[in-house]
């Protein structure tokens, strides 16, 4: 690949959620200190929504990182048209938890009984529910039993659910106005400003062990930003994308009007796959 042209270590645009190349803008600032805080000061009900490709899987795995050893975490991340006993029989696998279990109430059960044990041993603990959008109303509402497990200073269970916008918009349903009502925290992941894409580029170049100047000419974060609107997954993309074109006609560093090129070319690619996406009947 490119590293070598580059004088880079590894890939630095991966759009895996590697920990190491979140950079902290403004917004994932905030949300870190917010989830941090949700699930040390045991908070029970934690919310955390972003549009598509916005850093909240990284996020999260950022957070993760930084618990303190004695928490525990279980997550959730296909949940598809989970059902509620679904839900809980994946829950049951991510805890370890063992029995015989026939009903919502056995699961329960065992669940609230291994809480009160790590209560009791100082231990924290919490379930991640990663794309909770997809999760059917019925099922989102049967979570809320799940935050009901407390003594009566502490929550059990730490939950946090994550997904996109669609998320906060059900949540405004009258039928869950109980779960909402249950939320102690929450955050919105936002674009980035334009701002704040250098220092974005520049801190995944760096990680990646590169010199920023050497792979980025002036000019191209507008570039980027313009192509993106913020949204760092397209950022990466957009940069990746660039850099194996350049590394082809051995360009270095990449400059602005080759990036507005490849950017054009992707906007274009974006523009025939939705054209071409089926419409739906209605």
């Amino acid at each position: 690949m490119y590293e070598a042209f580059y004088g880079l270590n590894e890939l630095p645009f991966s759009l895996t959620p590697d920990p190491r190349f979140l950079w902290l803008s403004e917004t994932h600032q905030e949300g870190l200190a917010v989830l941090y805080y949700g699930i040390t000061r045991r908070k029970g009900f934690l919310l955390l929504t972003g549009e598509v490709g916005s850093g909240k899987t990284t996020l999260l795995r950022a957070v993760l990182e930084k618990l303190p050893p004695e928490t525990e975490t279980a997550l959730v991340f296909n949940t598809g048209e989970l059902s509620t006993i679904d839900l809980f029989k994946l829950v049951a696998a991510e805890f370890r938890l063992e029995g015989k279990f026939e009903t919502k109430a056995d699961y329960i059960i065992s669940l609230n009984s291994m809480l009160m044990e790590r209560l009791q041993a100082g231990l924290n603990t919490v379930l991640i529910i990663d794309e909770a959008q997809n999760l059917p109303r019925k099922t989102l509402e049967e979570i809320r039993l799940l935050s009901n497990l407390e003594t009566n200073s502490e929550k059990l269970l730490q939950i946090v659910l994550t997904g996109q916008p669609e998320l906060r918009h059900t949540m405004t349903s009258p039928d869950l106005r109980q779960l909402r009502q249950r939320v102690a925290v929450d955050h919105h992941v936002r674009p980035l400003r334009e701002d704040e894409v250098l220092p974005l580029l520049q801190h995944r170049v760096q990680v990646a062990g590169g010199d920023y100047d050497e792979v980025f000419g002036p000019g191209v974060e507008k570039i980027m930003y313009s192509y993106s609107l913020g949204c760092p997954r397209l950022i990466n993309l957009l940069a990746d994308r660039s850099l194996i074109a350049a590394f082809g006609k051995e360009i270095r560093p990449i400059p602005a009007s080759f990036v507005e090129r490849k950017s054009r070319e992707l906007f274009e690619f974006r523009a025939e796959v939705d054209q071409d996406k089926p419409e739906l009947e209605i």
